[in-house]
């Protein structure tokens, strides 16, 4: 059964993202025979009942995919048919979960807030692989592979997916069996690769009805790479890996077209429909300051965005208030609040919002290039604001500034819940030319 699955996950997705408008994906992946799970310790923590179960999601390129999944359950739950799953990595030799794991501590006490279920699936991908490959280095090498026509299922995002997959079963199956909970609706989350799984997981399975996808700020990826080069004159060290198989190029024509169609979220916006929080660091190293603003306005349903100012490509535990509150908004279907921008032919920003922030700041940094990564933010608090704004944003005399507003409310809890804008740079306009064609016509 196994030899059908991922050739199956790929149709699915190609046939999706080969139309102008999304068409509806299979909803329900075929298990292959090495799904399996056990259940290898419990624990208390906080006022939750934890489980640590050791889950085989799948085989893959010959090798079984294991995982530990911790099941986190408070004692009271508002909801009987919804939970939260956070998309993690590690590597196969990581050790069992326990009660001082950080992870652990941190997500038992969002599943207490959030009064749902939360699950922790670690090994996502399963690595190191294909002679000790981690990462963007194991990533990039399946992608030549796929490009090269080595076989339809390379694509590592594909097996992230489903163990994804797999582990929103094993979870639902585990919690019925033990409280007789049926759980139908899950709200995902997951950091960089993680993230990019967590985008495809909500295009392949029903069941996701919110996502929250961290430090993944590459949507429409032939764009991004344009702008990132426009940007630094070069693309990003931290994308070195791609580079190595001239991805950048490659991904524009022939098979590498077909591998960008299936990969990126972009191409799946029409059917995200679902709510979403895109979580970013103001200080990725990875993406162009502003690289939401080549995706953002094309996204389709209700969306926000969330900038961590000085933050880079791990964000830390900063963001779980803002995470925690979109995530029991969502499953209890409460409507989220909505921001709208522009910014005018004379470059004064106007904000306007839903809901009622208890702070709105300005956050403001410069740059004598337009790489931000190393820039320092600082903020202004803007004072006797109801429901919009409105600032002149100084282009400086050299150099690029940039911009962006936050809005802080009152959260799940004692949290609080920050969105934000787009960033807007200053000057406009970017300091190289696109990059020139080169390579093969692989």
């Amino acid at each position: 059964m196994h030899k059908q699955l991922l050739p199956l996950l790929l149709a699915s997705l190609l046939a999706l993202s080969s139309t102008a408008k999304a068409q509806q994906l299979t909803d329900v992946l075929p298990v292959d025979d090495s799904y399996a799970y056990e259940i290898k310790d419990e624990f208390r923590i906080g006022v939750c009942k934890a489980q640590v179960v050791r889950l085989t999601s799948q085989t893959w390129q010959g090798k079984p995919w294991q995982h530990w999944l911790t099941i986190l359950k408070p004692d009271n739950t508002s909801l009987e048919d919804a939970a939260i799953l956070f998309i993690s990595g590690g590597s196969s030799q990581s050790g069992q979960p326990d009660a001082g794991n950080g992870e652990v501590k941190q997500f038992a006490l969002i599943a207490a807030i959030c009064q749902v279920p939360v699950a922790i699936l670690n090994q996502v991908p399963n690595q190191p692989l294909q002679g000790k490959k981690y990462e963007d280095d194991l990533i990039a090498y399946t992608f030549d592979k796929y490009m090269n026509g080595l076989g339809e299922d390379w694509p590592l995002l594909l097996p992230m997916v489903e163990s994804a997959v797999r582990a929103m079963d094993t979870t639902a199956a585990i919690l019925k069996e033990q409280s007789g909970t049926n759980i139908t609706r899950f709200s995902v989350a997951g950091a960089s690769k993680r993230g990019w799984t967590t985008w495809l997981t909500s295009a392949v399975d029903p069941r996701v009805v919110s996502i929250a996808p961290m430090v993944i700020d590459v949507l429409n990826m032939p764009v991004q790479m344009r702008q990132q080069f426009q940007s630094y004159g070069r693309y990003s060290h931290m994308i070195t890996p791609y580079l190595k198989y001239n991805f950048p190029e490659r991904m524009l024509k022939g098979e590498g077209k077909k591998l960008t169609e299936l990969v990126d979220p972009f191409s799946y916006r029409e059917k995200i429909q679902i709510p979403k929080l895109i979580v970013l660091g103001t200080n990725d190293p990875y993406w162009t300051v502003d690289a939401s603003s080549i995706y953002f306005p094309d996204l389709v349903g209700p969306k926000n965005l969330y900038y961590l100012p000085n933050g880079g490509h791990g964000l830390g535990i900063q963001v779980l208030p803002t995470m925690a509150t979109f995530f029991k908004k969502t499953l209890n279907n409460h409507t989220l609040e909505k921001m709208k921008w522009e910014l005018d032919s004379k470059n004064y920003f106007h904000v306007k919002w839903t809901g009622k922030p208890r702070n709105v700041h300005l956050w403001k940094a410069h740059s004598a290039t337009r790489d931000f990564r190393e820039a320092k933010w600082e903020s202004t608090r803007l004072e006797d604001i109801t429901n919009s704004t409105k600032n002149l944003l100084e282009v400086p005399s050299s150099g690029y500034n940039a911009f962006f507003i936050d809005l802080e409310f009152p959260g799940a809890g004692t949290f609080f819940y920050n969105i934000a804008t787009e960033i807007q740079v200053l000057p406009k306009g970017f300091e190289y030319d696109p990059p020139e064609p080169q390579g093969s016509d692989n």
